[in-house]
């Protein structure tokens, strides 16, 4: 049998916190203006409290809040928004999305994403619109006395995503100069290799699977020192999960680990390891 082994990271997002993280372009305006934030002080924290609230309202729907209710573990909830607007501050809704408060996972909530208004666009140095993203973490307390879910300011989870983290954990080999997506191709791309450097691909032929795609789903965590914790590997046999968590054991402490708000918090991070074997 041959054996052809190769990897599929997942977790790439392109996240782009804001325009004006982009050196290479001028703007006259870098951020959206959500409406009612035209005359703050500081219009960004405008839009971040402004979203959070009105994401409030909606989550406080009575069915909505129910299944919250029914179904959350914890007394706080996060929401994650990624949110596309185009050049007149539209938002496009192929392309933007929200996770769901009580499992994390990203969907199109069609009631909510329909019912976000209008803002004014980033602007470049023309005063032509420009179409930017917005990604936001909200963080959320279930009142269960009082039947309410009340957004909680400045929250910051003891675990962020990688999809959507704000500072990536720096990888060994990575500059730390390069923005949040470099660093997340980076760190990628690192993983990658490390993997398809250590692992013991021959440990499968003397296992007898039968031929066809076999993945190893690799899950671990940085933490906020920057080590690799908490790893767990599901695959074909325990042989190759065995070697899986062996591999990740080796990947070395990063340079530096995830911020969200200026703050070192957990991020997790996820791997399949996919190989062939073919007759």
């Amino acid at each position: 049998m041959k054996y052809l082994l190769s990897l599929i990271l997942m977790c790439i997002s392109a996240n782009f916190i804001w325009s004006q993280e982009d050196s290479k372009l001028v703007y006259n305006r870098p951020y959206v203006i959500y409406q009612g934030c035209e005359d703050a002080e500081d219009k960004k924290s405008c839009y971040d409290i402004m979203l959070h609230e009105f994401l409030a309202k909606h989550i406080n729907k009575k069915k909505l809040k129910d299944s919250i209710f029914s179904r959350a573990k914890k007394d706080t909830i996060t929401m994650h928004t990624n949110i596309l607007y185009d050049e007149k501050g539209y938002i496009v809704k192929d392309y933007s999305s929200i996770s769901n408060p009580v499992n994390g996972k990203f969907k199109k909530l069609e009631t909510i994403l329909d019912s976000i208004p209008k803002v004014k666009p980033v602007l470049d140095s023309y005063d032509n619109g420009v179409s930017s993203n917005a990604t936001n973490l909200f963080g959320f307390l279930l009142d269960r006395v009082n039947d309410s879910i009340v957004p909680i300011l400045g929250y910051i989870p003891d675990e962020v995503p990688f999809s959507v983290i704000e500072k990536v954990p720096v990888y060994k080999g990575c500059k730390k100069s390069l923005n949040n997506k470099a660093l997340k191709d980076c760190m990628n791309e690192k993983i990658q290799k490390h993997v398809a450097k250590n692992f013991k691909i021959k440990i499968a032929s003397k296992l007898d699977l039968n031929p066809g795609v076999k993945r190893i789903f690799v899950l671990f965590k940085i933490d906020k020192e920057g080590n690799v914790i908490g790893i767990k590997a599901r695959g074909p046999h325990v042989a190759l999960e065995d070697e899986a968590i062996r591999v990740i054991k080796t990947i070395p402490k990063l340079k530096k680990p995830g911020y969200q708000r200026g703050k070192a918090v957990i991020v997790p991070y996820s791997l399949p390891i996919v190989f062939r074997i073919s007759e």
